[in-house]
């Protein structure tokens, strides 16, 4: 399985708050994804502010943990910001036949986007502020 991860308002939060606040979202994105995945794969920051999570075994619980996941986001609060929103598209790699690992990210990155679109609509916020 790849889940592909992106912080939601990370600009927003550098711009308004300062650098020590986007510092402290990347950092609880991070912790939060060690508290949910860590147990079953392995967890990497592919950019500013995008994972990915590999997760190489058969998982067969794989809906109770991204509810935790999406818990720990939500029950999440720091010093400098309130809350934490992060988009994500998973695959997994039984869903179809796939030719490479690089078709497998590649749907996990278009999954990803199509929820931070939502995301984005969602919540009326302007993406590029």
């Amino acid at each position: 399985m790849i889940r592909s991860l992106d912080l939601n308002g990370l600009k927003q939060a550098n711009d308004t708050l300062g650098h020590s606040a986007g510092d402290e979202l990347i950092c609880a994105a991070s912790n939060c994804m060690k508290f949910a995945f860590a147990s079953y794969g392995k967890i990497y920051r592919i950019g500013g502010d995008e994972f990915v999570v590999l997760i190489q075994e058969s998982v067969s619980n794989i809906d109770s943990i991204l509810q935790v996941f999406d818990t720990t986001i939500h029950d999440w609060h720091g010093k400098y910001s309130n809350s934490i929103s992060v988009s994500y598209g998973v695959v997994q790699s039984s869903e179809q036949e796939f030719d490479s690992v690089q078709e497998i990210s590649k749907l996990a990155d278009e999954r990803m986007y199509q929820n931070k679109k939502e995301y984005y609509t969602m919540s009326g916020n302007n993406r590029r502020r």
